[in-house]
């Protein structure tokens, strides 16, 4: 199709009203006649007329022409090819991408983010798809999607429960585009709360990707961004042995004081309200007491109507969590130090727990099973206590290996011969060091070793301090061990004060920590057992992987993480959940709570800055001039053609005798 590059001088096309005027105004000039008598010259009558016609109708289409040709050779004239055209239309796309993480649920988000997107979709001149995201992208519709589909899409978005991150879908933004896309522009429709956003960057305007921001959620209707209330703990402890406390946490993120309501309930009916008064930005705790083994679960909930209802309520099991489990491997209990040794190590772990559900227990059939090589057992810390020959005879190494590579936690001690016990570990290939000697063997009362000073930034520094410190460096060691040639891979946390290890440890990726000890818990050795100091050092030397928390519960998940057992429990959606043996406690993210968001121009500079799609513009130009033809030359020539055939046209003509005048206009 033909397009002009100066559609402003056709205009100049009114020029073509001149040569009609001039033929319409152009009268024939009467020639004179000399005669000598009037008398044989009959009158006649000459008719009127109320029009006059134009004269030589062919030189006037003549000039007429010539005058267009003239105002189209102005205009610029080019041939656009419409497929070209119409490929290029496609190119201009524009992606939607709304956000459905929880945070958008609160403040009127979720139904605000819809409204917007369906005023977008109207606009013209682009092909659109939809894109939601959260904690990933969750819904896609490709570019050239009906935007019929892409409306019923918007219409049907609901909430992810998972928290949001903004990261995972700006990694994956270039690929929601065609390949060839010319025009690519995001509008990224959001609240922007900082929890989702504050880490979020990715440079759009360097990769050519223009974008629109769109804040939602500003909780106008109801004054602002604030107004949230919620829970931010609930858990059950025992009370004796005949009631459960309920302990709650509730916080307020206004800056004004809350009367609010919490309620408890069990087995379908409220079992006990509570009112609770929160200061600005400040928090509460309340407490129920439920009769034990009445209910398993109960479900706390803040009658509130405030801005985010996600976070008001919160389920919690009434049930006590199994207790961790330990046991022994010894092979030497005819030796004087191995029933000394397995009593305060026993003693020690019994009296870690607590007076709630945190308790430990000794199941010393489980740790036999592990001896005989049932993997499926279920044992948190196994004590290999006097290790010598019957570890090499029993092939225990390859159930040790294995246990610890499944997040198991192992604490080892010698046996006497010590280069017997070192013989032993080396062959097992667990730990890799030599042996130079006994310290203390030759004369136990004439030498006493003490603990060094803990380095700055080990875990035990911060364990021990003060009083706590001083205990630890009075503990006396009449013997042990004297290790050398130990590896990087293995870390030494406890020294004596001429630098020699009084602990090794192995960690596997899986969680699992073997730790040895080059002398025996027994007085005969050291009187660590007898000091307040021995039960803090033995669990922190311990601690690992799964015994890291400090309270024992059931496990407790947001949605999005993962408990793995024989098989695998994803967490979706808050509530409880049995799994296997487990009871699962799912809740509410935390930080999707939070009232506090970024302003779109913060966002716009973790994007880039305003994108003036430069490059875009670039494209555009270049591709239209690739699929324009020009036909100014094709005109030119046509009006140079035309007004060569006018002035032959008009020519003045040689007077022939006897022949009359002829004028043209």
């Amino acid at each position: 199709m033909i397009e002009f590059g100066q559609p402003a001088a056709l205009w100049a096309g009114l020029a073509i009203g001149l040569p009609i005027f001039a033929h319409m105004a152009y009268q024939t000039v009467t020639r004179k006649h000399a005669f000598p008598s009037l008398r044989f010259i009959q009158p006649a009558s000459i008719p009127r007329t109320g029009r006059k016609s134009p004269s030589d109708i062919l030189l006037l289409l003549l000039r007429i022409l010539l005058f267009l040709f003239i105002t189209l050779l102005l205009a610029d004239p080019y041939w656009q090819d419409p497929r070209a055209s119409s490929s290029f239309d496609q190119r201009n796309q524009t992606m939607i991408a709304i956000d459905v993480s929880p945070s958008m649920v609160g403040w009127n988000g979720l139904p605000e983010a819809k409204m917007r997107a369906q005023e977008r979709l109207g606009y013209a001149g682009s092909e659109f798809g939809l894109v939601s995201f959260g904690a990933d992208v969750l819904q896609k519709l490709k570019i050239g999607t009906d935007p019929k589909i892409i409306a019923e899409a918007i219409e049907g978005l609901e909430h992810d429960w998972r928290k949001g991150n903004a990261q995972v879908f700006l990694d994956r933004l270039p690929e929601l585009f065609s390949e060839g896309a010319l025009s690519r522009k995001i509008v990224i429709i959001s609240d922007f709360q900082n929890s989702d956003w504050q880490a979020a960057y990715r440079d759009l305007a360097s990769e050519g990707i223009d974008f629109e921001l769109l804040q939602v959620g500003a909780g106008e209707e109801i004054g602002g961004r604030s107004g949230n209330q919620g829970i931010v703990e609930a858990k059950a402890v025992p009370v004796g042995a005949d009631n459960i406390r309920v302990w709650v946490v509730v916080r307020n993120w206004d800056d004004a004081p809350q009367d609010l309501e919490l309620s408890l309930s069990a087995g379908g009916e409220i079992r006990e309200k509570q009112d609770l008064k929160l200061n600005p930005l400040g928090s509460a705790q309340a407490q129920f007491i439920l009769p034990a083994g009445d209910f398993s679960k109960a479900l706390v909930r803040l009658e509130s109507n405030d801005n985010y209802a996600l976070d008001n309520e919160r389920s919690v099991w009434l049930k006590a969590p199994p207790p961790r489990r330990f046991g022994f491997w010894i092979g030497n209990e005819n030796q004087e130090d191995t029933p000394q040794e397995r009593d305060f190590l026993e003693t020690a772990v019994l009296s870690a727990g607590d007076s709630g559900w945190n308790r430990w227990e000794v199941s010393q059939d489980i740790a036999d099973a592990k001896r005989m090589g049932d993997a499926s057992s279920d044992l948190e810390l196994l004590f290999a206590l006097g290790v010598w020959d019957w570890f090499d005879q029993e092939a225990l190494a390859s159930n040790l290996k294995s246990f610890l590579e499944g997040g198991g936690v192992c604490l080892m001690t010698p046996s006497v011969p010590f280069s017997a016990s070192i013989s032993s570990i080396n062959k097992s290939d667990l730990l890799d060091f030599s042996f130079s000697k006994v310290a203390g063997a030759a004369s136990r009362s004439s030498e006493v070793f003490r603990i060094a000073a803990l380095s700055q930034d080990s875990p035990l520094s911060q364990l021990f301090s003060g009083t706590s410190a001083r205990d630890l460096y009075l503990t006396s060691f009449q013997r042990f061990g004297v290790l050398k040639n130990i590896k990087d891979t293995l870390k030494v946390p406890l020294r004596d004060r001429e630098g020699h290890a009084l602990a090794v440890i192995r960690e596997y990726e899986s969680g699992g920590r073997l730790v040895f000890l080059p002398f025996r818990v027994s007085p005969s050795w050291t009187d660590l057992p007898l000091r307040n100091s021995f039960l803090p050092l033995l669990m922190e030397l311990v601690k690992k992987g799964r015994m890291e928390a400090t309270s024992r519960a059931w496990p407790i998940l947001e949605p999005g993480d993962a408990w793995t057992g024989a098989q695998v429990f994803r967490a979706e959606r808050p509530g409880t959940f049995r799994f296997e043996d487990q009871w699962i406690e799912v809740v509410p993210s935390l930080a999707e709570s939070s009232p506090e968001v970024s302003t779109s121009v913060e966002i716009g500079l973790a994007l880039g800055g305003k994108n003036e799609a430069r490059g875009q513009s670039t494209a555009t130009s270049e591709s239209s001039i690739e699929n324009q033809h020009s036909l100014w030359l094709w005109f030119a020539i046509a009006t140079s053609i035309l007004l060569f055939v006018e002035m032959i046209w008009c020519r003045p003509k040689l007077k022939m005798p006897g022949e009359e005048d002829k004028q043209n206009a």
